[in-house]
């Protein structure tokens, strides 16, 4: 995987994955709502920018929950990734419970863009890369 690093804070790192062209944000550590809504931001500008139609959102390393954003995130997030252009978002889930949780509370909510869950990261790429391949497909 060649990976193209766009931006680094100690609680989110974005990348663009030069192969497949979809943007990698990996998350770490506690969050708060400072470090989400900036983060969101981050990602918003960069699929912008970069013309990314996919997502992979890895919480892997993600401590606790993040419910206290959750109405923030459901109040237009989603509706901006869509705008600028995200048609595919693979959420890669925290170990924590709580933030499992969250996570699929949220994702129930979002029908655009596409959004899945996925317990480990090589799952959400291969189902990135399947979706990049039923598209071209399609446009043929």
């Amino acid at each position: 995987m060649c990976l193209l690093s766009l931006h680094t804070e100690p609680y989110l790192t974005l990348a663009l994955d030069c192969d497949n062209k979809w943007l990698y944000a990996d998350w770490q550590a506690v969050q708060t709502p400072q470090t989400v809504e900036a983060g969101c931001q981050l990602i918003l500008r960069y699929t912008q920018e970069e013309k990314c139609c996919k997502l992979l959102n890895d919480s892997t390393s993600v401590q606790g929950t993040w419910s206290v954003v959750t109405e923030w995130v459901n109040n237009g997030y989603f509706d901006k990734l869509a705008m600028v252009g995200v048609r595919k978002l693979a959420w890669v889930h925290s170990e924590n419970c709580f933030s499992r949780y969250t996570t699929d509370y949220v994702l129930q909510q979002v029908s655009n863009p596409v959004a899945a869950a996925f317990n480990d990261l090589p799952g959400a790429y291969i189902w990135l890369q399947q979706s990049q391949i039923a598209s071209y497909l399609r446009a043929s």
